[in-house]
């Protein structure tokens, strides 16, 4: 019995794609979309502005009558961030639950460090269960604006499931960069070194044609696996939908739905952050003149919101009106109404 939950368990903890996104692995988690980018790299909470809920349904590689949901949601304030997850599968007879905790708080300037707890169970008819805890970091850095860099240990901590006295979780270091040429568009590479299956590489590139609407493309490797993604935003709700590939596996697909302001816009490449001298921002700004500089310095505007605004603008022409801007990707209506005092058009 112990031999074969602790098989089902290296198998069940390996790092899954726990939404369309992830499918490139630590490449992806680089630039999250949703808080469900805490399975992979706890620091990533921090990089998501605002606050959001977002669910998930998967059916991995070569399980085909296994079915993965899951459900995370965060918050987030100037320089602390909050994460939860759940995650769940199982049919017949088996079923997997794992309970994830993450917090993550800026440093300095540009550097993000996450932390994680874990609580997993897998229960298999006839052979009985198995309870186990586990801790993950991770760290974020962008150096200068539109490079990132990620690390993350994953299983750094972990109690045995089973008698063995193996950890349930097994380790993973990996790390990864990337890169934002121009506005919509990301690059980035990643290196896995899991405990028992060896390395893995990934590279992941994203493409946002228009705005609300972004393509992504992965590789993994060994064995070559190829990912492909699709979202599409309205406000504040946004679904996407993810296909993977593998040489010897069904295939597998994912989607998922999430509500709410939290969003991650990299700036572009700058390759020198030029010293700033900041001048008194005077209110109300006009909103279609308005940087994004000067747009940060409203309260509940952070960098990223700030960049889907003037990206909003700049696509589709000036606002008319302060109500338009309940049309802008991240801006509901209580945003909207604690945003009005500070901007005229």
């Amino acid at each position: 019995m112990n031999c074969i939950l602790l098989a089902i368990a290296m198998a069940a903890f390996e790092p899954q794609s726990e939404s369309p996104w992830l499918s490139g692995g630590v490449a992806a988690a680089l630039f999250p979309r949703t808080h469900l980018a805490v399975s992979v790299n706890p620091a990533s909470a921090g990089l998501l502005d605002g606050t959001a809920l977002s669910a998930s349904a998967s059916r991995p590689f070569g399980f085909r009558d296994l079915d993965r949901t899951a459900i995370a949601g965060g918050c987030s304030t100037d320089k602390y961030a909050f994460a939860g997850l759940m995650s769940c599968s199982g049919r017949n007879g088996y079923s997997e639950t794992t309970f994830t905790a993450a917090s993550a708080a800026t440093l300095r300037r540009g550097i993000v460090a996450g932390v994680s707890m874990s609580c997993h169970r897998i229960q298999i008819e006839g052979f009985g269960s198995g309870t186990a805890v586990s801790a993950d970091l991770g760290l974020t850095a962008r150096p200068v604006k539109g490079l990132f860099l990620g690390g993350a240990v994953r299983g750094l901590y972990s109690s045995a499931l089973t008698e063995t006295g193996m950890g349930a979780v097994p380790r993973t270091v990996s790390g990864a960069i990337g890169v934002c040429p121009v506005n919509g568009v990301t690059v980035s590479a990643g290196a896995a070194v899991h405990q028992y299956s060896g390395e893995e590489y990934s590279i992941v590139t994203s493409v946002e044609p228009y705005p609300g609407v972004s393509f992504s493309f992965s590789l993994l490797t060994p064995p070559v696996r190829m990912g492909m993604g699709l979202q599409v935003s309205l406000s504040a709700v946004s679904m996407q939908y993810g296909y993977a590939t593998h040489p010897q596996l069904a295939g597998g697909h994912s989607i998922s739905l999430a509500y709410g302001s939290a969003a991650f816009h990299p700036e572009p490449l700058q390759m020198t952050d030029s010293p700033e001298t900041e001048e008194p921002v005077s209110f109300p700004l006009n909103i279609n003149t308005a940087t994004e500089e000067e747009l940060v310095n409203i309260p509940g505007i952070g960098p990223s919101k700030a960049s889907t605004i003037r990206n909003y603008i700049e696509s589709f022409g000036p606002l008319r009106s302060i109500d338009q801007m309940i049309d802008i990707p991240g801006v509901g209506t209580t945003t909207l109404e604690n945003l009005r005092p500070y901007l005229t058009v």
